[in-house]
């Protein structure tokens, strides 16, 4: 009887101590970093006191100068980890890539073993030779796999030794002035250079392309606020940059605030609004993880902080989050949210987002989507939509385009900065504004080229400008402006021309956009304007409004949504004849519930619509 030797099954390969999560390590080391380097900067600058003089003078400026020494070795060492933190994480990624690769192979090579077990099982003294050709072949891939993940584990002690060195190469006050000492980077000369492009986004990618990491690593220590927030840096630089200038808001004020001490108004809103990014980052770990596979195990999302300015625009502040990485996705989305949200109100737009992002990659091409609150959007409370504001609104601006134009500009940028840090095959690029969002979007097509393969407008209040007349006016590719307007969404009915419309409403038939179809949105009455708020938020909510997310998902994807016919009641008329109807409500109101007269419920029910209507006509006349 023959003894067919059979190889033994490849043990399982180890998870790995570290992940890409180490990149929070980093963070942590550039917030510090900076901190040190704004220290450094200052003490440099601020010796003695003018009127000081004598041995008091020397003193003083020689006591700055040592602290200024000192805090100079810290920033570099802190640099100089960073950059090597980095470089460990990147090989972290790429370990983790290639042990998946070898687990993969094991899985084959174990199932191929017991294969070989079954059939010599049922096999004859015919079978044996070639039974025992399979099996040294088995046994050469064994080896082989074997010898393979030894190798993977020396690169990852390899990693872990030189991270663990660059660490011990700073570890002192000397060694990190020694640092400093042999560090050549001219971060000035460096922000000058970048300064000098003019913010051409094409131009500055290629720049940051050409500098080296402790380079692009300084700068990010340096000037985080000015690289996070350029256009034409590669996405993943940006987020970076910002998370450490997150992180250092953060730890700063929450410092502050757990030590006694009182945040001034400004703080706080700074606070809030560093605080509202953070929780934006956290949502999909807060919200689930996407499972494409279904089995119970979540898929890992790439989430950037694309724009971080917590006092921009008057301290209302901006910011963009982004779910995937646009610079490599398959399909990206950028999302403009509408009037009332600024930088405190992120979540609710990132929501939005993440829920378009798990859509969008359910048919397995990589997508990103991001929210982009990148201008100042106007102040108004929806949900008093008919009455006149009181002080501190921006009513002002609603019924204006000011700040839809300026936007514009923002948004256009913004997405040429897109354009050109994406690799690889070109993303397929969706714009969707949303309420004065849309407006915001469709000024940055007109008025700028918006360099996008598609541009949605969603609960618009109108087009943007007199000079768009239709949808030919915007500038996008032929079919691709699309247009979801629900029946019962209020904001929807303000479109028209005139110093205080803004522009054609783009759900007419005749103004020539592509319009799907989404959920009407419940009726709703002036006395409880909860629902009308709802029917006009509700575009991206799957429990809602599934259909509407539908359609977004085939535009992100690049699909064609469903289609029906454009409106062909005017817009205002609209608005109109849901006031009328308003009175039969209020009527049948009073009468039902026994308050007064049906002639004084008529009559105060003629007042009512009256005045509703006479405010129209001031808003929109």
């Amino acid at each position: 009887m023959t003894t067919i030797m059979v190889p033994a099954h490849v043990a399982a390969i180890e998870e790995m101590d570290a992940t890409a999560a180490a990149s929070s390590v980093t963070t942590g080391l550039r917030s510090t970093g900076t901190t040190m380097s704004d220290v450094a900067e200052w003490m440099t600058a601020h010796g003695a006191p003018d009127d000081w003089t004598g041995d008091a003078a020397e003193a003083a400026d020689h006591a700055m100068t040592g602290y200024a020494q000192d805090t100079s070795a810290a920033t570099a060492a802190f640099t100089r980890v960073a950059a090597a933190c980095d470089t460990y994480v990147d090989k972290v990624v790429e370990l983790t890539a290639r042990r998946t690769r070898l687990e993969s192979r094991r899985s084959d090579l174990n199932q191929d073993i017991d294969d070989l077990r079954t059939r010599i099982e049922g096999s004859t003294a015919d079978d044996v030779d070639t039974l025992e050709a399979e099996s040294r072949a088995l046994q050469t891939r064994a080896d082989r796999l074997v010898d393979d993940i030894t190798g993977f584990w020396d690169d990852v002690t390899a990693a872990e030794d030189r991270l663990i060195a660059a660490f011990q190469a700073v570890d002192t006050t000397g060694e990190g002035r020694d640092a400093a000492d042999r560090d050549t980077t001219d971060v000035a000369a460096l922000r000058d250079e970048l300064t000098a492009l003019g913010g051409d986004p094409d131009a500055i990618n290629d720049w940051w392309k050409g500098l080296t990491r402790a380079e692009r690593e300084a700068l990010k220590i340096s000037d985080p606020d000015l690289i996070g927030n350029t256009n034409g840096i590669p996405t993943g630089d940006r987020d970076e940059a910002n998370r450490t200038s997150l992180d250092r808001d953060l730890d700063r004020l929450n410092a502050k605030k757990e030590a006694g001490e009182d945040l001034s108004e400004e703080e706080q809103r700074l606070l809030d609004r560093a605080n509202a990014a953070q929780t934006s980052l956290d949502i999909p770990t807060t919200s689930g993880l996407p499972d494409l596979d279904g089995d119970g195990v979540g898929d890992p999302v790439d989430v950037n902080l694309i724009v971080y300015q917590p006092g921009a625009f008057g301290g209302d502040g901006a910011v963009a989050v982004g779910y995937g990485d646009p610079d490599t996705a398959d399909n990206t989305a950028v999302i403009v949210p509408g009037i009332t949200n600024d930088g405190t109100t992120i979540p609710g737009n990132a929501k939005d987002a993440y829920t378009l992002y798990q859509q969008a990659i359910r048919n397995r091409e990589s997508a990103a989507t991001i929210a982009w609150m990148g201008y100042d959007a106007p102040s108004w409370n929806p949900e008093n939509a008919l009455d006149w504001p009181g002080d501190g609104l921006d009513m002002g601006s609603v019924v204006r385009e000011d700040k839809a134009i300026e936007g514009g500009a923002g948004l256009a940028d913004f997405v040429d900065g897109l354009r050109a840090t994406d690799e690889g095959d070109r993303s397929h690029l969706s714009v969707i504004g949303h309420s004065y969002g849309s407006t915001t979007a469709a000024h940055g097509a007109h008025d700028h080229g918006l360099d996008a393969d598609s541009l949605t407008l969603i609960g618009s209040p109108g087009a943007g400008g007199d000079d768009v007349n239709s949808v030919g006016d915007l500038g996008m590719p032929a079919g691709k402006v699309y247009v979801g307007a629900a029946d019962n969404d209020f904001v929807t009915w303000l479109g028209r021309d005139g110093d205080l419309g803004m522009g054609k409403d783009p759900a007419q038939a005749d103004f020539g956009a592509t319009v799907f179809p989404v959920a009407p949105g419940e009726e709703f009455h002036a006395d409880d304007l909860g629902q009308g708020v709802e029917n006009h938020t509700s575009y991206f909510n799957p429990e809602t409004n599934q259909q509407s997310l539908d359609n977004l998902t085939a535009i992100v994807r690049g699909d064609e949504p469903e289609v029906t016919g454009g409106r062909t009641q005017d817009a205002n008329d609209m608005a109109f004849d849901w006031a009328k109807d308003e009175v039969v409500h209020q009527v049948e109101k009073e009468v039902e519930e026994g308050r007064q007269e049906i002639e004084d419920a008529y009559n105060g029910g003629k007042d009512w619509v009256g005045d509703r209507v006479d405010d129209f006509k001031d808003m929109w006349p």
